[in-house]
């Protein structure tokens, strides 16, 4: 997985090695060996189940593993206790003490931090948009101040490591976004290694330096966040990326299975015309062309979806900008021929 034993040896914050752990008899990681780079923003995406908060929780020291070991910067800390670990965790759901005001709690998180600081609070408050809450209590804050709180508190500890487990999972898109931007802004800003898991592709593939998925006891892949969802190592990896999912069409001539996503579709032509055409399904190695006839049409938010039918296909197809697509209009039994770059080929 890493380039180089001298690399691995400098640069880790996390190192995993042939880690072992099952609950109550059921394996949930099997020989896993997995690594972070200090100072990056390294997301676990996974489906439910998958073992993602069971991996922050075996960083953390929380539970302990049945073998293997856990190394943090370069140390082995599998017997560590947790408050040795040098890491913060945030998690589903904010934990902060409900009978102290906003100020007080990020206060006490200061007094827990050898290196903190008034400034770095004011920083940070200023930042996060807390400043006008200070002296409210958690239960008096929206979802989005809640979790901001959460996260200024961990930041405030200033450990080296910090531990985010779908901090952001219960709250609407409008409130996460700017949550994530001004997360991934301080981390980039201070170098901070931080471990993000989500379930949401979308929002793994926004913020991550590498992305890695875990499924089957094991970690699946790891690589850029791009990598990963172009050149997906399985059929398992594909279909956690991307929205609308990838779909899988067999090529009989080449004994494999092409991945097509959705949305990644250009459209060639389009025709009105009712008459007979012939309907085409080209799949080549960096590409694959189709022809056939658009049999429904339905507006999705602010994109379009298609399904054309070719042969005894219906095939998915999402636009942005639909209406800009054809000069003609474009209506149900319309001949459509698009083109597809780069698809995924998996062997059968």
């Amino acid at each position: 997985m890493f380039s180089t034993e001298a690399q691995t040896q400098t640069s880790l914050a996390v190192e995993l090695r042939q880690l072992y752990f099952d609950y109550r008899g059921v394996s949930v990681f099997e020989r896993l060996d997995w690594g972070v780079y200090r100072g990056e923003f390294h997301t676990v995406l996974g489906a439910s189940g998958s073992g993602k908060t069971t991996l922050l929780r075996l960083i953390a020291g929380l539970q302990q593993p049945r073998a293997g070991s856990v190394w943090l910067d370069g140390k082995e800390a599998t017997g560590y206790d947790t408050h040795r670990r040098g890491v913060a965790l945030v998690g589903q759901t904010a934990a902060t003490y409900d009978h102290l005001s906003v100020a007080n709690n990020l206060r006490l998180a200061e007094e827990l931090s050898s290196q903190a600081s008034e400034g770095l609070r004011e920083e940070l408050v200023g930042q996060f948009g807390l400043r006008g809450v200070l002296l409210q209590k958690p239960s008096e804050l929206s979802g989005g101040q809640l979790q901001r709180l959460a996260i200024v508190r961990a930041l405030l500890s200033q450990r080296p490591l910090l531990l985010m487990d779908e901090p952001l999972a219960h709250l609407q898109e409008s409130m996460r976004s700017p949550i994530r931007k001004l997360l991934r802004r301080w981390q980039q800003q201070r170098g901070v290694t931080c471990i993000y898991v989500t379930h949401d592709s979308l929002e793994a593939c926004e913020i991550s330096d590498r992305l890695s998925v875990i499924g089957d006891c094991k970690v699946l892949q790891t690589a850029a966040p791009q990598t990963v969802y172009r050149r997906p190592a399985s059929r398992a990896v594909a279909e956690l990326l991307g929205r609308p999912t990838v779909q899988w069409i067999e090529v009989p001539e080449r004994a494999s299975v092409v991945g097509l996503r959705p949305a990644d579709w250009q459209v060639v032509s389009c025709n009105c015309s009712d008459e007979r055409f012939d309907e085409v399904f080209e799949a080549l190695e960096d590409r694959v062309r189709i022809v056939g006839r658009l049999v429904s049409m339905r507006q999705v938010e602010s994109s379009q979806w298609w399904e054309v039918q070719v042969g005894q296909e219906l095939i998915l197809v999402v636009w942005q900008e639909a209406a800009q697509l054809s000069t003609a209009p474009l209506s149900i039994g319309s001949v459509v021929e698009l083109k597809q770059w780069n698809p995924i080929w998996l062997e059968r």
